[in-house]
């Protein structure tokens, strides 16, 4: 079963949660984090290991664009897993912006990313993290990773995915959401504010206000903390957990 520290987000995540537990049990880490990307680039489905919300928040409303790992940057290449200090000179990676004032904060010292991608498109990525009292990412290290890496891949291909959007098409048939509602949806069963779902959905926070107002009337629900139990409930309904 998953450690009780992983916090799950948004629709079920138990392949997401079950991937942290794995390499959390093969590697020495700090704290990890799993999450989809959508077409944008933007995260979704994020679940969190020893990473905080307001962390997690802070990254991406002000340091992703900072980060070199960030999967934007490796669009068109194909590295599987990258190691963030492995893209700077030493020196660089702890005089920069990205170091100092968001990950040296966290005590993280070291940072690992995995890349799955689907028909060369990245569609999600596993990060790994670790304090001063562990060492770099080895290089036999990396290429555990890099098998581990392939077996997740294929996973996430054949069953993961697949699995998800059914659950995505099941919540919008029961209750007619729209995609942008079901967009909203996601995030906010992320744990994200209203700023912050605006802000990764490049809408207005008046935009966002609105449509949680059609999503709390079409589900019958006057609170969030409402929303996401009804919610949570019918997925875990159906057997799939």
């Amino acid at each position: 079963m998953p450690n009780k520290d992983l916090r799950s987000s948004q629709f079920p995540n138990h392949f997401q949660l079950e991937s942290l537990e794995l390499v959390n049990g093969l590697f020495s880490l700090t704290s990890s984090a799993f999450y989809l990307i959508d077409p944008n680039m933007q995260q979704k489905g994020i679940v969190l290991q020893g990473v905080d919300e307001k962390s997690d928040q802070a990254y991406r409303a002000h340091y992703k664009n900072l980060d070199l790992s960030h999967p934007s940057r490796f669009v068109n290449r194909s590295e599987s897993v990258v190691c963030l200090e492995d893209l700077y000179r030493e020196q660089t990676f702890r005089q920069s912006i990205y170091y100092k004032d968001f990950l040296k904060p966290m005590n993280i010292e070291h940072a690992c990313d995995m890349f799955f991608r689907c028909d060369g498109i990245i569609i999600a990525v596993l990060t790994m993290m670790r304090d001063a009292t562990l060492s770099k990412f080895s290089k036999k290290e990396i290429k555990e990773l890099e098998k581990i890496q392939q077996f997740l891949e294929y996973a996430i291909n054949l069953i993961y995915l697949p699995v998800r959007i059914s659950q995505r098409e099941s919540i919008s048939q029961n209750y007619g959401l729209t995609d942008r509602e079901l967009d909203v949806l996601e995030w906010v069963m992320a744990g994200a504010e209203n700023k912050i779902v605006a802000k990764e959905l490049s809408i207005s926070l008046a935009t966002v206000k609105t449509h949680l107002i059609h999503i709390f009337t079409k589900l019958n629900v006057n609170s969030r903390a409402k929303l996401l139990a009804k919610v949570f409930s019918e997925i875990n309904s159906d057997g799939t957990l």
